[in-house]
């Protein structure tokens, strides 16, 4: 035993020095010399030496190091597979009954000499309470995972899996079990490996959106498992009718896995319902897994692009060839002079401006519809023109011109600038503007700087500024044809040019959100996942704010709909309303603000999942491999009493001792309280029992 203190130990001398001499002094130094008989004073000398010692020693501040040996029992940990796949065997009917008879069981026979804990496996990893085999998937290895970190350096003596082998989540249960060191884990495996006759739609990809009036793929993946020779129908339904049949040539009785692509043409907007299925026979061992369905999303895509001018120009000629790449575009043209926006409104603007024949009106008009322009200002353009079109920008005095050539902006992130587009800056040729410096509103973002030879200007090439309701770019020159030129005199291609271009007025034409409520979602779910939304509410500085009440009804195409409310977290909200069956929700999100109704509404689509319905055999190597890896045994659930004897032989599942090395302070131990009151007492009562104080 090791011992600490605050004072050197030497310290004693001076305390036993100090009360010997005090309790001397006293007992035979002063006028209680004649009281006492010398027996007496000898006594009582004595018991006042000693507990002044104590008290010394008890200054002195000592610490001691104590250790202790802590048993700790070893943990059987019981792990059972609760997905609907164990339920996919011939014996399926006792195999709750076995797994409740090994539960019971295996307490009884080990007995109290080791601790034991049961956890479910499926969708998730929880705690074994009532024994329910319905999961609609399996993650063995969040089981282990579960162990592994619950249990760090705990005594786990053992680990049993009960469990088909069937895994449709996570990794190999293999990765997270060896994380588990010195730990065997014992395989009761459920079903049999025996390839019954069945046809299972395996997977169903598709894309996710289709553009309208564009063909797209559905990809199906299906097995034949011990079905006669021969063929088989397989259907495309959509919206539950039939649209497409394909013919499946079975060639081999025992599998025979077939994969079939059809074509679709997106004819309707919104969510499609797809379904692949396959005809059924007789004798199969499920039909549940004969048909999968996929939701795809039709969105009208095309954007209709205007380019106005008055007159042709080479510069509007090369910003449509741009646009043109864009299948889904509609670019027209038009004079300025001659145009009215009509009911079907533009989407993007190219605006030409030359200062020969404006048209305030007309962009004024585009400017309170919110319609994001692109403006290349020629060199005879002047301020008090820009100032009818109600913009804040200043263009320079005079009428003499300069040819400039463009940099990239320092600081400039708003958009990724590729190589492509970079690598060619330096020799592009330059654009003719007017002498002197554009002044731009205090918002703009500047994309391309003016430079002179080799010296970089604080002058604006190209910028975007932001109005009320729109974005507008500003190219602040003319010329721009010669770059897509010159790009392909320099590398054959323009794909630098087309991508500068392209995300220009992808800039342009993203809007700035200022809307208070916001609502985020993905638009495609499945049935097993749960489905949660976030919300957020900015005041009018654009400052979250959790104080409004946020409301969400959710309806089922085709049936009634529920309401349910955000809960506040931290500054926004968040809503989990859990799984939800296979079909296409509308949603509907309305906040209240003091009063003032905000509203967002949408929809999303659940496909449905039958994981557990895709395997009919079980996956035993998959559990002996786990047994062997781990030093354990691999046994079938009917052979559960004797992995219970094996357990209980083990040699290396034992309790073991834990050595717990902690401090105490002397001044913690109350008997020597106790001890000091008892001699000073004692010294008391017998001065008193003598005859005297």
């Amino acid at each position: 035993m090791n011992y600490f203190s605050d004072h050197s130990l030497w310290w004693l001398l001076p305390i036993s020095i100090l009360a010997v001499g005090f309790s001397f002094y006293y007992y035979f130094r002063t006028e209680q010399k004649a009281i006492w008989e010398r027996r007496q004073l000898r006594v009582l000398f004595s018991l006042r030496t000693l507990s002044l010692f104590l008290i010394g020693l008890l200054l002195l501040g000592l610490v001691w190091e104590t250790t202790t040996y802590r048993p700790e029992k070893p943990l059987i940990i019981t792990l059972v597979d609760s997905s609907s796949s164990m339920m996919n065997y011939k014996d399926s009917s006792q195999v709750k009954k076995q797994i409740g008879n090994f539960r019971r069981e295996l307490p009884q026979s080990l007995g109290d000499g080791y601790e034991y804990l049961e956890l479910a496996v499926g969708t998730n990893v929880r705690d074994l309470n009532k024994l329910s085999l319905n999961d609609k998937s399996s993650d063995l290895a969040a089981g282990f995972k579960q162990i592994k970190d619950r249990f760090f350096n705990r005594n786990i003596g053992a680990i049993v899996l009960i469990s088909d082998g069937n895994y449709n989540q996570g990794v190999h249960p293999m990765y997270e079990a060896e994380r588990i060191e010195l730990t065997p884990v014992f395989s009761l495996t459920v079903g049999d490996t025996t390839l019954k006759r069945d046809i299972v739609v395996r997977s169903v990809n598709s894309n996710e959106v289709a553009f309208m009036n564009n063909e797209f793929p559905i990809q199906a993946l299906i097995d034949f498992q011990r079905v006669p020779l021969g063929s088989y129908q397989v259907n495309l339904l959509q919206n539950g009718k039939v649209i497409q049949s394909q013919k499946a040539t079975v060639n081999n009785t025992n599998l025979d896995q077939k994969e079939f692509l059809f074509s679709i043409l997106a004819k309707n907007k919104g969510y499609q319902h797809f379904t692949v299925s396959v005809e059924r026979i007789g004798g199969e061992f499920t039909k549940d897994n004969n048909q999968q369905t996929c939701f795809v999303e039709v969105i009208d895509s095309k954007s209709n692009v205007l380019l106005l001018a008055s007159a042709p120009h080479p510069d509007v000629a090369a910003l449509r060839s741009v646009f043109e790449l864009d299948q889904e575009a509609v670019i027209s043209s038009e004079l300025i002079s001659n145009y009215s926006l009509g009911a079907k409104l533009p989407d993007f603007v190219v605006w030409y401006e030359n200062g020969l024949r404006p048209n305030a009106g007309l962009f004024k008009q585009l400017q309170d519809k919110g319609i994001p322009v692109l403006m290349i200002l020629g060199p005879n353009v002047t301020s008090s023109l820009l100032q009818t079109y109600g913009l804040a920008v200043k263009a320079p005095n005079g009428n003499q011109y300069e040819d400039v050539y463009p940099s990239v902006s320092k600081g400039f992130n708003s958009f990724g600038l590729s190589a492509d587009f970079t690598s060619i800056v330096p020799v592009l040729t330059p654009l003719r503007t007017k002498f002197g410096m554009y002044k731009l509103p205090s918002n703009s973002v500047v994309i391309l700087n003016q430079r002179v030879g080799n010296i970089a200007k604080d002058n604006p090439l190209i910028a975007v500024s932001q109005t009320q309701k729109s974005k507008i770019g500003f190219i602040l020159g003319e010329g721009l044809w010669r770059w897509k030129m010159k790009e392909f005199m320099q590398k054959k291609t323009t794909a630098g040019f087309e991508e500068f271009v392209q995300k220009l007025t992808q800039y342009i034409s993203v809007k700035q959100n200022r809307e208070p409520l916001r609502v985020t979602l993905p638009k495609r779910f499945n049935t097993i996942e749960d489905i949660i939304f976030k919300a957020e509410f900015y005041n009018e500085s654009m400052e979250l704010i959790t104080t409004p009440s946020v409301e969400m009804t959710i309806t089922k195409r085709g049936a009634k709909g529920f309401k349910q409310l955000f809960s506040p977290t931290a500054n926004f909200y968040q809503l989990n309303v859990g799984q939800l069956e296979s079909g296409t929700y509308d949603w509907k999100v309305v906040a209240d603000n003091n009063g003032k109704k905000y509203a967002k509404s949408g929809s999303f689509a659940v496909d449905e999942i039958s994981l557990e319905d895709q395997d009919t055999r079980a996956n035993f190597s998959t559990l002996n491999q786990l047994a062997v890896q781990s030093n354990g045994s691999y046994k079938t659930l009917d052979q559960y009493k004797d992995l219970i004897r094996e357990i209980k032989t083990r040699s290396d599942i034992t309790t073991i001792q834990y050595e717990d090395t902690g401090y105490q302070e002397l001044i913690d131990w109350k008997w020597i309280f106790a001890l000091i009151i008892a001699l000073l007492s004692a010294e008391w009562f017998l001065r008193r029992w003598w005859g005297s104080y």
